[in-house]
């Protein structure tokens, strides 16, 4: 297991921005930020944007598109993506001068059209699932952020409201609990990051 770290602020991160203050345009990195719903990936990876001109891949882009939605795929540990695409469209081509890769449109579920984004000094793939066995050991570094269950139900009960709520609670939590375990993801971070 990694080191543990618990997120208040920019400075709790010395162990991990030391890794990253390393990263350059000889020497680029790729991180993964896996970890469960509610727990500040999506906030962390903009403040990785902001800090270090990180170009930020969110795992939300490759939700599936409506004919793979079936229940043999939602079956599947970390089946609710469409790992395929994320590993053909950007795990395979980190180290391109630009990746291109399409943005699933959430009102009809299909593929939008693509995104272009050169390469940088860090990269990010953010979301759960973004370090899915399938993609293989693609990450220099590989960190799973979490919360206590209690506010990480106000965290969406505040963003997502009651509905959205009972939807995470009966579905989305359960899925990324079942990817979790049937893969170790945490066990195999180098940063577990607590918020």
């Amino acid at each position: 297991m990694g080191t543990l770290l618990r997120y208040d602020g920019w400075g709790s991160l010395g162990p991990l921005t030391d890794l990253l203050d390393k990263a350059s345009a000889d020497r680029p990195l790729v991180l993964a930020l896996d970890g469960f719903c509610a727990s500040g990936k999506s906030t962390l990876a903009a403040e990785f944007e902001k800090r270090y001109g990180a170009r930020v891949i969110h795992t939300d882009d490759f939700y599936l598109p409506a004919p793979m939605r079936t229940p043999e795929r939602y079956a599947e540990p970390g089946g609710t993506i469409q790992y395929e695409r994320l590993k053909t469209e950007v795990i395979d081509c980190l180290r391109l001068p630009a990746l291109t890769y399409g943005r699933i449109r959430h009102a009809d579920f299909t593929v939008g059209d693509p995104v272009t984004l050169p390469l940088a000094p860090l990269t990010v793939i953010e979301g759960a699932y973004a370090a899915h066995p399938y993609f293989g050991a693609y990450a220099d570094i590989l960190c799973f952020m979490e919360t206590d269950p209690g506010e990480q139900r106000r965290r969406i009960l505040s963003r997502n409201g009651p509905e959205r709520l009972r939807l995470f609670e009966e579905r989305w939590i359960p899925y990324e609990k079942k990817y979790e375990a049937a893969f170790g993801i945490r066990e195999k971070a180098d940063f577990i990051i607590l918020t």
